[in-house]
């Protein structure tokens, strides 16, 4: 009664906790690398260790240029190896590296893959080649963290489309619909939003728990939106709400244990990715849970008449 009769307090309380979820996504600490996670005790973790303690690995880039002659490719050897932050071009006649009307050259850098001297240099060798026919490859300008969060971007507008799709056919009445998108949405705005309070995460964490929090959580927003269709049939909007809530909880909250439990038992895994995704998706449940059972009865209020309408 309280949570649905206070609803203005809890949307004040909702806002001003979106626009710090805002800012303090900035906060949030990504560590773009996996092997970060191997356990100490692994061979690979030892040997990586050994190796960058007496090695440096530089970065290197395979840049290949198309409808190209010989003595041309061979003229820009020079021209690319007097860029900044490169230190050696490997380029000759053999079928290695020229074929056709292709050349292959393979750059190396004065610093690692992911320093700011090598990313740098390729821009500049792109920039010297912006009138030729140019293909790259290799780490350098090749973010594994950026292309999977980019792609990530593209799976959630596909996912969005396809779970309008299935409440428009699935759901009782069309104005349930905004109801659950914008509950699903403050639960990852808040859950990316305080992400930071792990001081680091991955960016396997931060790119893909949004989805998951989607597929763990949506059952939470359903059952309550199908308890209240239930009870509005024969009681008032308010009344409906109150009781549809105090049913809901005590399923979502039973419903919940479960999923916490089976990532709690994910957080004992020895590669620590494990840990670093359990941790991220028991706040996301948790939050899921949270916003159904105080945001989500007053949306159902505001939204109640149009609820009663759009029934199909």
């Amino acid at each position: 009664t309280f949570i649905v009769d206070k609803r203005n307090l809890f949307f004040l309380i909702y806002i001003a906790a979106f626009v710090f979820s805002i800012f303090a996504k900035s906060w949030v600490k990504v560590d773009n690398e996996l092997t970060d996670y191997l356990p100490e005790t692994t061979e690979t973790r030892q040997g990586l260790d050994i190796m960058n303690k007496n090695f440096i690995t530089y970065g290197t880039s395979r840049i290949m240029i198309s409808n190209i002659t010989y003595p041309q490719a061979d003229a820009l050897v020079e021209q690319i190896g007097e860029v900044k932050g490169v230190d050696s071009v490997e380029f000759d006649d053999t079928e290695d590296h020229f074929k056709g009307t292709s050349a292959l050259y393979t750059v190396t850098y004065t610093d690692e893959a992911d320093s700011e001297v090598s990313e740098q240099a390729l821009e500049d060798i792109k920039t010297l080649l912006s009138d030729y026919d140019v293909s790259v490859s290799g780490e350098v300008g090749n973010d594994m963290s950026v292309t999977l969060a980019q792609e990530i971007n593209v799976i959630m507008g596909i996912v969005i489309v396809i779970i309008i799709l299935v409440m428009i056919f699935t759901s009782q009445t069309y104005a349930e619909i905004p109801v659950l998108l914008l509950t699903f949405g403050a639960a990852i705005i808040l859950n990316q939003g305080t992400n930071f309070v792990f001081g680091e995460i991955s960016f396997v964490s931060n790119s893909v728990c949004s989805i998951l929090q989607l597929g763990l959580s949506i059952d939470y927003a359903i059952i309550l939106c199908h308890r209240f269709s239930e009870e509005r049939e024969n009681l008032d909007t308010r009344e409906a709400c109150i009781a549809a809530l105090s049913k809901a909880i005590i399923e979502i909250s039973s419903s919940s244990m479960t999923t916490m439990s089976g990532l709690l038992a994910m957080m004992f895994m020895h590669f620590q990715i494990g840990f670093d995704l359990g941790r991220v998706l028991i706040k996301a449940v948790i939050f899921s849970m949270i916003v159904v059972f105080t945001l989500m009865p007053g949306l159902l209020m505001i939204f109640s008449k149009w609820i009663d309408r759009t029934h199909h």
